[in-house]
C-alpha cells in the first residue's frame, strides 16, 4: 500500500516552493515582501509551527519557512554511517542554497529547538550570510553535552534516545509514533496548553512515517558526534558575528542554564529574555514572540 500523502502544510498568503541545492530537495513556503527572513521550525514538528507569527512577519519581510531536511515534506536521504548528512553544517548549507534559489544571498533567520541549532552553525559557517540571528528555546550543543548530569537526563531523556544506534530507537517509535510524538509534545509543554488542532495533525502525518523517524533520528545522533565535535572545535577560537536574539521559556530546561550568559560566550553580540510557558514558545508565547522578533529585526535591518 502507498504512503498516505501528506497535507500541503500551507499558511495562509504563503505559496509552495519546492528547491532544490545539492541534489536534496527542500520544500517551502515564501510569503511577503521585504528584507529576507529565514524560519527554521524545531523538532518534531513542521514548519506550520509558524503558523502565528508568519503573516504578521510577511508584512515587513519576505518571509521563507521551509521544511527542515529529514522532516515534513522535505528529502529524507538515509543517514550515513559518520551522521554527516543530518549534521547541522549540511543542513544549513541546504537553508543557503533555500535562499540563494530565491536570490537571497544574505538575510536574517530565526530559529526554534533544532530549528535553531541549524540557524546558529549557519551563521557560525556563513558569517557573511546572516544579518541577525534570533535563537529561541536553546543552548549551543556542546553546552547541553558537557553540562549533562543526572537531573538533565531526565529532563533531556530524548537526546540520549534518540541518538542511540539504529534500528533500537526507530523500532520503539514506529510501534506508536503518534503516542510518541503527542506524549513528548504534551510533556514540553507548559501544563494546559493545548495545541492548535490542524497543526497537530500536520505534525503526526509527517512524523509518522518511517523516513521521517529515522531522519530524526539521525538528526540527534548527529547532535551527539559530529555537531557536539563542530561546536567544540569552535568554542574560544570563533563567535556569532551577527547580532543575536534569545528567547527562552520560563519553564523548560533552558531557563536553568543561564541563557544569556552561556550564548555570551558564542556571539559577539546579544540580548534577550524569557517568556511565559513552556518550550513550544512560537505558539505558547506567539504575541511576546512576535512582538520581540519585530523589534529586533526591524532594528537590524542594514
Amino acid at each position: 500500500m502507498p504512503p498516505a500523502a501528506l497535507p500541503e502544510g500551507l499558511i495562509e498568503g504563503f505559496t509552495r516552493r519546492p528547491l532544490t541545492g545539492d541534489g536534496v530537495m527542500i520544500d517551502a513556503l515564501v510569503g511577503g515582501s521585504g528584507p529576507p527572513l529565514l524560519l527554521l521550525h524545531g523538532y518534531p514538528q513542521t514548519r506550520v509551527m509558524w503558523r502565528a507569527l508568519a503573516p504578521a512577519l510577511a508584512r515587513q519581510f519576505t518571509v521563507v519557512v521551509p521544511d527542515l531536511r529529514g522532516y515534513g515534506r522535505s528529502d529524507k536521504p538515509p543517514g550515513d554511517a559518520a551522521h554527516e548528512l543530518y549534521s547541522k553544517r549540511v543542513m544549513a548549507r541546504d537553508q543557503i542554497a533555500t535562499m540563494r534559489a530565491l536570490g537571497f544571498d544574505r538575510f536574517a533567520v530565526a530559529g526554534h529547538d533544532r530549528g535553531g541549532r541549524v540557524a546558529y552553525r549557519l551563521a557560525l559557517d556563513h558569517p557573511d550570510a546572516v544579518r541577525a540571528l534570533v535563537l529561541l528555546d536553546i543552548l549551543p550543543t556542546a553546552e547541553v553535552w558537557a553540562r549533562a548530569s543526572a537531573e538533565r537526563a531526565m529532563a533531556m531523556y530524548h537526546w540520549y534516545f534518540l541518538a542511540q544506534p539504529q534500528p533500537l530507537p526507530e523500532t520503539l517509535i514506529g510501534g506508536d509514533p503518534e503516542l510518541f510524538l503527542r506524549t513528548v509534545m504534551r510533556s514540553w509543554a507548559g501544563q494546559g496548553f493545548i495545541f492548535e488542532a490542524a497543526s497537530m495533525v500536520d505534525y503526526v502525518a509527517c512524523f509518522r512515517a518511517p523516513a521521517s523517524i529515522h531522519a530524526s533520528c539521525e538528526d540527534y545522533r548527529a547532535g551527539w558526534s559530529v555537531d557536539r565535535a563542530h561546536d567544540e572545535a569552535d568554542r574560544g577560537v570563533r563567535k556569532i558575528a551577527a547580532p543575536l536574539l534569545i528567547v527562552w521559556s520560563e519553564e523548560f530546561s533552558v531557563a536553568r542554564g543561564e541563557p544569556l550568559t552561556t550564548w555570551s560566550a558564542w556571539a559577539s553580540s546579544v540580548e534577550g529574555h524569557a517568556v511565559p510557558g513552556g518550550h513550544f514558545v512560537c505558539e505558547e508565547s506567539a504575541e511576546q514572540v512576535l512582538a520581540s522578533m519585530q523589534r529586533f529585526l526591524s532594528g537590524t535591518s542594514g
